[in-house]
Order: C-alpha cells, then structure tokens, then sequence
C-alpha cells in the first residue's frame, strides 16, 4: 500500500512539472535537444486533469495545482464563432478536440453557458463512428439527460457500424468491440448489449494478447490506448478481464523511472500513457 502511494505521488510530480508557466500542460518532458520552445496543448491539458482525478491526488494531499489558469487555457483553445475546440489556441478545430474541449471544461469548472456552442458544433459535425465514440464522452460530460440534442442519428452511426466486418478478434477486433459496447452503454443506445455482459466480455477475452493488453489492427503487440478502451467495456458491463494479472503486468512495464507511463513498454513518458494507466488503475480497484 505504501509503495502504491508513493508511485502515485511520484506520477503527480511528473505531472505537475508538464505546466505551462501562462496555464495548460505540455504533452510530455522537453527534449533537450529539441530547439523550438514546446506548447501547451489542449490533449494534454484535458489529460493532465483527468488523470490528477484518477491518481486520487486530491485524496493524497495533493491539491491540482493552477486550476483557474488551466481553465482559462482550455477556454482560449476554443473558437465561439464556430462552437469547436482546437489543440492550440487559434488552430483548426475538430470533433475530437471539441469532446476534449468540452471534458476538460467541465472538469475544470467552466460554466457551460462559455462554450455551449461547442454541443452544436458536435451534431452538426460528428458524421463517423470514430466522432461519435469520442462524442459520447463529452455528451457523458455535459450530462446525458441534459444533451441539447436528439442521439437518434448517433444511434443510426453505429448501428452501420454494428454491421461491418471486423478486423481478427486478436487483431483489433476487441478493440472495436470495446469501442461499440462502451458507446451504446454510455448513451443508453441499445438495451440489448448490457443484458449479455459475460458474453461480450468473454469475446473482448480472447482478444487479449500473450503480453497482457490489447492491441490496433495490424499491430501484434498491446497498447495503452486500445486497452483502455477495452478496459472501459469490461467496466461498464461490470466484469473482469480473465487474465486480470497479466493486465496487471503489463500497466507496470509501460511505467518508466520518471514517474510516467508510455503508451507502449520502453516508449517516452506522456501524459496521455499516464492518464491511461491511472484510468485503468482505477477502474481495476472498483472491480475489486
């Protein structure tokens, strides 16, 4: 338990020392080599945050520091005239920068009334499965019941999405399953999908790979990020991996000595790996 902590706290410290002196934080610790001076980025702002939130920092005595300055950041990262979310301030908006946006906003405590132009910004421009599945997590956000918008085109998306072929369930295919389930179950879009739990999650179980997470289509070794959102499946269908200790091992061998966590074993320390961890993390101690 002592050593938990410590880890915990030690992430914190990494994370805290990615602030941007003027607010926001940097994807990651700067290249020394690199001349060009980093940016704050609106990614990792959204996932400095988050995974503040889910390490317990305010638990452990650890208050998120420069809270004001980080939500002036994000709001500076969002476009009034056409309601979306950039990276960057000034920069080209997108749907999934807009879901960020909007997450981070109100993990921040923005008052909605600043950007509620971004939640027509998302129905008029999330057109795909991949901008409704990070559409649903600024719907969740804002609040489902209160969504300022009918979710029955949303619902139609995945439905085509339902039908297409997979990719092999090693292969990507949980990956896509994982993405499908945890959509339908955070928007309450099909009942259907969490009356079965123990089937999808013995399916989303044979995609889990020799090194212990799961991985993109095309690649052969597991991912962070494409465990994670396997992992948010298992959590909303309120089932565990079966091979939760390998899972387990493999969270630890993405940590480096910096306190972070790459996305994969042995990759650079992000605040994005970081923020995957810590959500898995926490997701593994609920079940448990």
């Amino acid at each position: 338990m002592i050593k938990a902590v410590e880890q915990k706290l030690t992430t914190l410290r990494w994370i805290q020392s990615l602030e941007a002196p003027m607010g926001g934080f940097y994807p990651g610790a700067r290249d020394p080599r690199e001349k060009a001076q980093p940016k704050p980025s609106l990614r990792a702002t959204s996932a400095a945050v988050r995974a503040w939130k889910y390490l317990g920092g305010e638990n452990l005595g650890s208050k998120f520091p420069n809270k004001d300055k980080h939500a002036a950041f994000v709001l500076s990262c969002f476009d009034p005239k056409t309601g979306g979310f950039a990276d960057t301030p000034g920069s080209k908006p997108d749907v999934a920068l807009t879901s960020i946006g909007v997450m981070a906003a109100v993990e921040l405590d923005v008052p909605k009334e600043k950007f509620a132009k971004a939640m027509d910004y998302l129905k008029e421009n999330a057109k795909t499965f991949e901008d409704v599945r990070i559409g649903a997590a600024a719907v969740e956000a804002w609040g489902v019941k209160d969504c300022p918008f009918d979710l029955k085109l949303w619902n139609e998306i995945t439905i085509k999405e339902v039908g297409k072929k997979l990719p092999p369930i090693k292969n990507g295919g949980a990956r896509a399953i994982g993405s499908l389930v945890a959509l339908h179950i955070r928007l309450g879009l099909q009942k259907d999908i969490d009356s079965k739990p123990k089937e999808v999650a013995q399916l989303l179980d044979l995609g889990q790979l020799a090194d212990g997470g799961w991985c993109k289509e095309g690649e052969n070794a597991s991912d962070l990020e494409t465990t994670y959102r396997v992992m948010r499946a298992y959590y909303l269908l309120k089932e565990k991996p079966k091979d939760s200790a390998k899972l387990r091992e493999f969270i630890v061998k993405c940590r480096n000595k910096d306190g972070g966590y790459g996305v994969k074993p042995g990759e650079k320390s992000s605040v994005s790996g970081v923020y995957y961890a810590a959500v898995i993390a926490k997701w593994f101690d609920e079940m448990e």
